[in-house]
């Protein structure tokens, strides 16, 4: 691994770390407006976004792979959008008696965490891997292993 790469890797965390933290923030104004008198409006707001989360997740995806660009990357914050709009909205329905709107909005905090936690392992593993000096001598190894 080389130090672009490990700190590439690094600046990935951090940026992740920043996204989560002001999904956070939204999900305490979500979760104030499920409780509150408008939640017919509220459901309304996160069921297009989770369309617009969904859609955009879709074209970072291709347009990420398609013109090899770094989209692709950033299109599991649609898919993030995505998954925690259907949490949310389906405790609209109140299919469970368990099921609730705090509950719903608490689901959505611990995915956020957890994803956040194997980021954070993944990074480690990665960036424990001994340092190489420059990206010839890796592209050499990766030859030689051929």
């Amino acid at each position: 691994m080389t130090k672009e790469k490990k700190e590439q890797l690094l600046n990935r965390l951090v940026l992740n770390f920043g996204i989560l933290l002001i999904g956070a923030f939204l999900m305490l104004y979500v979760n104030g407006l499920l409780r509150g008198s408008y939640s017919k409006l509220t459901y309304t707001i996160i069921l297009v976004l989770g369309i617009l989360g969904a859609v955009s997740a879709v074209l970072l995806f291709v347009l990420g792979k398609k013109k090899n660009l770094k989209l692709k990357n950033y299109s599991a914050v649609g898919i993030g959008v995505f998954v925690a709009a259907i949490i949310l909205y389906i405790s609209k329905f109140n299919l469970f008696s368990f099921y609730s709107k705090s509950f719903a909005v608490a689901l959505v905090y611990i995915l956020m965490l957890v994803y956040f936690i194997i980021l954070a392992v993944y990074t480690k593993i990665m960036t424990s891997k001994p340092l190489v000096k420059d990206s010839a001598a890796l592209k050499k190894n990766k030859k030689k292993r051929k």
